[in-house]
């Protein structure tokens, strides 16, 4: 989901932690990064294939956290071909980025899954906008993302079986969990309540809790989507855990350590344990 910070910024200092992560040669962190996070050139002839946000990229590929892509290939042994981006918005990849291309390409024929960490940005960013009627507002971007969604599940597909042959890929998105405005305020402090009876620190599980009732849904219209709820697992509602927090909306290190077992547990009975 969405950085509020400057990216080069982030990126200059992320340099330092670079050079003191033995998970990674820092010498290559930032080629790695270019080429898997930002153009999809990733480890092909892969069962899955990934595109995400900043809960799979927190930092444009540099190890400052073990996000969600890091505790699936390096703690859960996952083989995954992935795009994956901080602050990506499911409009951008679908109206311009299309890293999903990418990784069905390098994917290769064997890839049966896709992954999604997408739509935080899409619910979350210029919460401003939700001020005085919340409720309208989050009805409205839910169908917009919704429709992008299913124009990029079919587009993917469509791909997939061009290249490959096939049955189309199974499409597997999560929800989040709940985020913690306590912790940081950055993800509400544009918002106004006005007449609504929402308040400023009720705003974030409001939206986790419609989009996470949108995904579920969906699965009941498209047939090779799957969804992922793992809510809770860093507490709430309605906020996660400070202490498993590293802002209002990123877990830390023990926070996705924690979400990500309990996404690995899921996803191996939607998958049968593949790999």
């Amino acid at each position: 989901m969405k950085q509020k910070t400057m990216l080069w910024v982030v990126a200059a200092i992320m340099l330092f932690f670079a050079a003191c992560d033995k998970r990674k040669d820092p010498a290559s962190v930032i080629d790695d990064s270019l080429r898997c996070q930002l153009f999809g050139e990733c480890q092909g002839n892969t069962t899955f294939g990934m595109v995400g946000d900043s809960w799979t990229d927190f930092a444009l590929g540099l190890p400052v956290l073990v996000d969600l892509y890091d505790q699936l290939t390096e703690v859960h042994g996952y083989r995954i071909t992935a795009s994956n981006l901080a602050g990506l918005t499911l409009r951008t990849e679908w109206e311009s980025r299309r890293g999903f291309e990418r990784v069905i390409h390098n994917g290769g024929p064997n890839m049966r899954y896709m992954l999604l960490s997408l739509g935080g940005n899409d619910m979350i960013a210029s919460e401003g906008e939700y001020s005085n009627i919340p409720e309208d507002i989050a009805d409205v971007r839910l169908a917009n993302y919704e429709s992008r969604l299913r124009l990029l599940i079919m587009n993917g597909d469509l791909l997939k079986q061009s290249l490959y042959g096939g049955e189309p890929l199974t499409w597997i998105i999560h929800g989040y969990d709940y985020l913690n405005p306590l912790k940081e305020n950055s993800c509400v402090n544009d918002y106004s309540q006005g007449p609504s009876s929402i308040t400023q620190n009720q705003l974030p599980e409001y939206i986790i809790t419609q989009f996470n009732a949108r995904l579920q849904y969906l699965t009941t219209q498209i047939p090779n989507l799957r969804y992922i709820d793992a809510r809770g697992t860093l507490g709430g509602p309605p906020y996660s855990d400070a202490s498993l927090m590293f802002d209002c909306i990123h877990p830390n290190n023990d926070g996705f350590a924690l979400y990500g077992a309990a996404y690995a547990t899921r996803l191996d009975l939607l998958t049968g344990g593949a790999r």
